[in-house]
């Protein structure tokens, strides 16, 4: 349905709620090439009012997969799990601090105090790391997969299937395993008039991810990821799908 609008006037765009891979990002300005310089994406948390980082323009260009640098009255920490700040370049748990930071759940006091830490800072539960000036993002806080005692970060095996050349769009997710807890699964959506199988994009990902992350289970669709009102994938819906689909050849 992308074609069939008049987008024209359209001048400003971005995305966010979730990493986006460099592919979509070409795909994005090649599709709205009057957007090739205003287009921007970001990172931020209903708590912190939307928006703590932004990426866009020459910035983006060199550094596709940053979510940005602070915007102003922005701080931000990355954190070991004991609260200390990590050096630069070494992944942690993302802190912010500014005066868009929330003033606390209503009612919800425990809450509150587990999420605004001393001196004001909101621990996000999200993880990262800080370099170079630039936020970038390894995992929301609830898409972290935890396989036999390994973290796997969806958002690196998704970088690496939307780079195919037969996949629209992927999600990634984790799925209960009697043996290792959680296994990976991917979702993946083709493009019009391609093709692919699940034999050939394991082998597309064990060409460059470690052999854990490489997904255990495929399923392989022409039907859009499902979305809520908001245009975030709903995950849950996934990991309650079949384990194993393929498209039939015409």
């Amino acid at each position: 349905e992308f074609g069939s609008y008049n987008l024209s006037s359209l001048r400003s765009g971005g995305g966010g709620g979730s990493t986006f891979s460099p592919a979509l990002i070409s795909s994005a300005k090649e599709s709205l090439p009057q957007l090739r310089t205003t287009f921007g994406v970001g990172y931020g948390l209903t708590e912190c009012t939307a928006l703590a980082t932004l990426n866009s323009g020459a910035e983006l260009d060199l550094f596709p997969t940053a979510v940005g640098r602070p915007l102003p009255t922005v701080e931000i920490e990355i954190r070991d799990e004991s609260g200390v700040v990590v050096a630069d370049g070494v992944e942690g748990d993302i802190h912010l601090r500014g005066p868009n930071i929330m003033l606390g759940y209503w009612n919800k006091p425990d809450e509150t105090a587990a999420a605004i830490l001393e001196g004001r800072w909101l621990r996000t539960g999200d993880v990262g790391r800080f370099e170079g000036g630039r936020l970038y993002l390894a995992s929301r806080r609830h898409d972290l997969i935890l396989r036999g005692g390994e973290n796997i970060y969806p958002a690196e095996i998704e970088q690496r299937l939307e780079a195919h050349p037969a996949i629209m769009e992927v999600c990634v997710v984790g799925v209960a395993d009697n043996e290792l807890g959680q296994i990976v699964k991917a979702v993946c959506v083709l493009k019009d008039d391609e093709n692919v199988d699940a034999a050939e994009l394991t082998l597309w990902c064990s060409e460059a991810l470690a052999y854990f992350k490489v997904p255990a289970q495929w399923e392989i669709r022409r039907e859009p990821l499902p979305r809520n009102a908001t245009g975030k994938v709903v995950k849950a819906v996934l990991t309650e799908q079949t384990d194993l689909h393929f498209i039939e050849e015409d």
